[in-house]
């Protein structure tokens, strides 16, 4: 087993007393008492060179809004890590109460793949899990059920729950917005409670003066992973009132209090270091990552499929490659064909859905599916030069501050016309501007981009809720928008088929692009102007 563990946290005890922060402080403790080598250090301080140079060790990941994009990208690669988990870090705000039903757009997901490639996401209660499970739909989420005290923590709420209470509220007082003070006060003041607001710095002087009342009044804005305030309230003997949004409530032991529940969390101290050094002693490989996912969907598609596959397998670096194929419940002949390239091929990965799905949808699963470091679209009626992928991504590579590269494509009017049979003599028309935020007036990267992938850990998946033609383009724009860099190679690189999707002229795609064209307004400088009159008959 791996007895060298690095602890990476935004805070510790020393700086905040959060809930967060005193579970850390207290498993970093026990894991030391289990011969753990335990090097705690702040997220904002890791660089690349401490991690490679503590390759050999497991990782501990608590709270990461300080770690580098760059570092969480190596520790997908190169690391066995777990993530303990104390909030929703996968969305923008940390606030699925946002949403409906907890369950954020595509849109908005946000850290997918350190969260997909870490060993275990460690969960505080099934509430939290199955926030998490309905969000991001991976295998590898579990709950604790519980959370870490200290000993000395435990033996002092012990003492203060034999004490007589006053018929009086407890309602912590704190400035934080989403611990809703204003709203417990509300409370108290409507039923005509009495009540008195506890703060104190002192943790130990804090449960104290909560402790001296029958009842905590809480009323959080936004889910509660665990609620260590509610827990250390029934452990003092303390009745609650509380809403929907603590996780702590839902859990079958919530239903303890006092010496009962102080028993239950002090037998958790050994129940979860225990759980945690299974992990470390976990048998783990390296992830060997292809270097580029190409990702394609379709439904009954056997008109281009044979024509597509022929063409992808024969790109010039698709041993380095994988093909992620998403087959939205075709009903031909697909799947037989599919199989027969893949007993020759075993970089394409076939996933035939059991229903069907519109294709923005099927994008997003193969890029949740996909392993590569960057990305490729590839339409299985459109037609790439035999060195397509290996251009874009030798450009890309060359360029590592760019997001996204793309070349030129040349208009093509026969289906499954070979790019070399091909004269070129019509560039589409997303090939006729160079690139500029400005000029992202029309979707410059066209058909063919190629992006890294951890654009979709900072910037969200396509938009499967609000688009059904224009989702790349609204992709694209997001990303432009939140700063990502494009380059294009002034190169044709590919066919594109007059006729697709994005080309149908229909009142509901003119709609659905001027909602997109006001939304990312501030994008296209001077263009703004010139086409929003353009639009503007479609809102």
């Amino acid at each position: 087993m791996n007895k060298k563990l690095v602890f990476i946290a935004d805070f510790f005890v020393d700086q905040v007393l959060g809930g967060g922060e005193l579970n850390s402080d207290e498993l970093i403790k026990l894991l030391k008492e289990k011969g753990f080598d335990v090097e705690a250090v702040k997220s904002h301080t890791v660089e690349l060179s401490f991690l490679k140079s503590r390759l050999n060790s497991f990782f501990i990941v608590s709270n990461f809004m300080g770690l580098s994009q760059e570092c969480k990208n190596w520790l997908i690669e190169n690391a066995h890590y777990i993530i303990y988990e104390h909030d929703h870090k996968y969305l923008p705000a940390r606030n699925p109460a946002q949403y409906d039903n907890f369950r954020a757009p595509q849109r908005d997901i946000r850290n997918f793949s350190f969260y997909k490639n870490a060993f275990k996401v460690v969960c505080q209660t099934q509430f939290h899990k199955n926030i998490l499970m309905d969000n991001l739909k991976l295998k590898n989420i579990v709950s604790f059920g519980g959370n870490l005290w200290s000993e000395g923590a435990l033996q002092k709420i012990r003492e203060l729950s034999q004490r007589e209470k006053q018929k009086r509220c407890s309602i912590m007082d704190s400035p934080i917005s989403h611990k809703n003070t204003t709203k417990a006060r509300k409370y108290c003041s409507f039923h005509g409670l009495s009540y008195d607001l506890i703060a104190d710095a002192n943790y130990f002087l804090f449960l104290e003066k909560m402790s001296k009342n029958e009842t905590l009044v809480f009323f959080p804005g936004t889910p509660e992973t665990l609620s260590r305030l509610v827990c250390e309230a029934r452990m003092m003997g303390m009745s609650v009132k509380t809403n929907g949004l603590v996780g702590a409530v839902k859990e079958e032991w919530f239903s303890k209090k006092g010496e009962a529940l102080i028993d239950y969390m002090m037998s958790k101290r050994k129940k979860i270091v225990n759980e945690i050094t299974s992990y470390a002693s976990a048998p783990y490989d390296s992830i060997v990552m292809p270097k580029v996912s190409i990702l394609s969907t379709y439904h009954d598609g056997s008109k281009f499929l044979e024509g597509f596959l022929d063409n992808i397998v024969e790109q010039t670096m698709f041993k380095e490659c994988e093909l992620i194929l998403v087959d939205a419940n075709s009903q031909g002949n697909e799947q037989e064909l599919v199989q027969a390239y893949q007993q020759q091929y075993k970089n394409i990965k076939y996933l035939r859905l059991d229903k069907p799905l519109k294709p923005t949808p099927c994008i997003n699963i193969a890029i949740k599916e996909s392993a590569g470091e960057y990305l490729a679209l590839a339409l299985i009626d459109d037609r790439k030069s035999q060195t397509n992928i290996e251009e874009l991504y030798s450009e890309i590579r060359r360029t590592p501050q760019v997001d996204l590269v793309y070349g030129d494509t040349a208009v093509s009017k026969k289906p499954n016309e070979l790019f070399h049979e091909n004269d070129h003599t019509e560039l589409a028309e997303h090939s006729k501007n160079g690139f500029s935020r400005e000029n992202m007036i029309k979707c410059l990267p066209g058909p063919m981009p190629l992006w890294r992938r951890d654009a979709h850990d900072r910037y969200g998946f396509f938009d499967e809720d609000e688009c059904d033609y224009a989702d790349d383009w609204e992709m694209w724009l997001r990303m432009v928008n939140g700063g990502a860099i494009f380059r294009k190679l002034d190169k044709i690189v590919g066919l594109y088929l007059n006729g697709g999707r994005s080309q149908q002229e229909t009142r509901e795609q003119r709609k659905e692009e001027a909602r997109i064209f006001f939304k990312y307004s501030d994008v296209y400088g001077y263009n703004f102007v010139k086409y929003a009159p353009y639009f503007r008959q479609f809102v």
